[in-house]
């Protein structure tokens, strides 16, 4: 069995001989994508809510559907409702409010320019550093693919 460290690996072991893939790039840009239409199509309330509840079970509304699941590094378990608070929501809002004051300190030139080179940040990170993204890096977390 591979590591939950490895980063040559698809798969990554939790211990007690459970096994999981790590989600490929589709899956989750299909999380992604799919979180947002959620999002759009409740008014962001439903999915806000949606969210608080399947946090705690290292989920979003879209991670759910399509059978993903979010794990910590250090525990080798699903993240907490907190860790997911951190990776699904303070990260996104720092990035926005920085990209706001530089919008506003540089006429509107850096602020779009830094959220384009964040994205791009995350897809050149995600292929290189073992299918992991930049944001998965930072809050020590992976997703596996459970389907």
């Amino acid at each position: 069995m591979s590591t939950f460290d490895s980063l040559d690996n698809e798969s990554f072991s939790l211990g007690d001989e459970q096994e999981f893939r790590y989600a490929s790039f589709q899956h989750r840009l299909a999380s992604e994508l799919l979180d947002f239409a959620l999002a759009l199509l409740t008014f962001w309330i439903g999915w806000a809510i949606w969210s608080l509840v399947v946090w705690n079970q290292g989920q979003t509304p879209a991670k759910k559907i399509l059978k993903l699941r979010v794990y910590s590094i250090d525990t080798k378990k699903p993240a907490t409702w907190g860790h997911m608070a951190v990776r699904q929501f303070l990260i996104i809002v720092a990035l926005i409010l920085t990209s706001g004051i530089l919008d506003t300190l540089t006429f509107g030139i850096l602020g779009s320019l830094g959220l384009v080179l964040w994205a791009l940040l995350e897809v050149v990170w995600y292929f290189t550093k073992g299918q992991r993204t930049f944001r998965d890096h930072i809050v020590r977390t992976s997703v596996a693919n459970e389907a």
